[in-house]
């Protein structure tokens, strides 16, 4: 089912219970009035929304707050031609949002206005930390991580005329969409070239240490049982939150170009020039700036040491501001200034990739393990040898027309001969 969609101008509610519940959300929701509507031209851009069905067992219904299968906003450029290629940015949301919230938080009505010409696309992503949850010890349902990359990305690719090469392709998001962005991200560093983490909560186990209650908030997962962020990961410091955790993982991304940016919780010109508005409005502005100096900056200073020490190609950018739209806007502006789509280096010969994924894809190679990994797992590639560490399972590797199938740890060789 596709359906173009008018641009949305009315205040997107995002109400919760009790104070406490509006000042924590405010880490990770955008809740700001949408920008006003662009002024047509001759081509312009155009705002579709597309269903992108996945299995009930993947991402059960309860997870949508609308019927009908998961869906996305697409945003194809002015004067889009479908014989044409262009780049594609993948845009993943906030918690507490959805689909259809950077329409009606404005930040469509920005890319609109700028001159991207790309195809965008801003998937569903839920409350679901862009993971596939922990079900009794394995992993289960909601699989947001398998969605977004198994499901919504071929169906993409299928749909839309997108360029090749890993240049034109780009992930990002805000808060919750951060983490989504630098974690999918590094699951796919063949795939995307540019990841981009905006005021991201890029350091899972920074939380760890408060009390479930609080992560309940913050995790705003009811269905799994306590609420807290173990519903995801399971034990917060065991292998399977290490394997998500992007701090950990900055290896993955060695060959990847990275923007990111964090407000310091002190408020900003532009948070403080929209307060007097209405309530709503003054409590994520403010909550936002009280809760992004303990939380979200922190969190992004140890993120940039991670990537730096990892020899990773960062832009990082600190400034005034929190955790609200009025400065999510102005860390887009600065994205967007940045440059999405720039040159890259060549494919790597030599890489490192730490997982804990049943299947997936690197750098051309695929790989499928027999059972979920009960580690972390490294594979990591020198020349023509692949090699990969103990997973508690056996593992089957395809690289072109080669098919290996190996236990765990496993030294592979590559090389024409082998593979012939």
């Amino acid at each position: 089912m596709v359906a173009v969609r008018q641009r949305a101008t009315a205040r997107r509610g995002g109400a919760l219970i009790g104070c406490v519940g509006l000042i924590v959300a405010s880490i990770l929701t955008l809740s700001e009035p949408a920008a006003a509507q662009t002024s047509s031209a001759p081509a312009p851009a155009q705002l579709v929304t597309i269903t992108i069905p996945a299995p009930d067992s993947e991402i059960p219904s309860q997870w949508l707050s609308y019927p009908g299968p998961p869906r996305a906003n697409v945003l194809l450029p002015a004067g889009y031609n479908p014989q044409q290629r262009y780049p594609l940015l993948v845009l993943l949301s906030g918690l507490a949002n959805n689909y259809a919230s950077y329409a009606q938080d404005g930040i469509v009505a920005k890319i609109e206005a700028s001159d991207l010409d790309a195809v965008v696309v801003m998937p569903e992503g839920g409350n679901g930390w862009y993971a596939n949850w922990l079900d009794n010890g394995q992993p289960g349902s909601p699989a947001w991580e398998t969605y977004e990359l198994d499901v919504v990305l071929p169906t993409i690719l299928d749909r839309y005329p997108i360029l090749p090469g890993r240049q034109y392709h780009a992930i990002a998001g805000f808060s919750m969409g951060g983490l989504g962005a630098v974690y999918l991200g590094g699951r796919l560093p063949g795939f995307f070239g540019t990841v981009a983490t905006l005021s991201g909560f890029v350091d899972t186990q920074y939380f760890a240490p408060l009390t479930d209650p609080a992560m309940g908030f913050v995790a705003q997962a009811p269905l799994k049982g306590d609420g807290s962020l173990s519903a995801v990961y399971g034990d917060p410091f065991g292998f399977y939150a290490n394997g998500h955790n992007p701090t950990l993982l900055a290896m993955n991304l060695k060959q990847t170009r990275v923007f990111e940016s964090t407000g310091t919780g002190v408020p900003s010109g532009a948070g403080l020039s929209s307060l007097g508005g209405n309530y709503g409005q003054d409590v994520a502005v403010v909550g936002g700036s009280a809760l992004e100096a303990p939380i979200i900056y922190p969190m992004n200073e140890i993120y940039h040491a991670a990537l730096t020490a990892a020899g990773v190609d960062v832009t990082y950018q600190v400034h005034p501001g929190g955790h609200d739209l009025p400065d999510f806007d102005n860390e887009f502006d600065a994205l967007l200034a940045w440059g999405l789509f720039k040159p890259l280096l060549a494919d790597p010969a030599s890489w490192v990739n730490d997982t804990v994924a049943t299947s997936g894809q690197i750098w051309g190679i695929g790989y499928r393990f027999a059972q979920p990994p009960s580690q972390v797992v490294r594979i990591q590639q020198s020349g023509s040898t692949l090699s990969i560490s103990a997973a508690g399972s056996a593992v089957t590797v395809t690289t072109g027309s080669c098919t290996i199938a190996t236990p765990t740890p496993a030294t592979i060789d590559l090389s024409p001969r082998r593979c012939a």
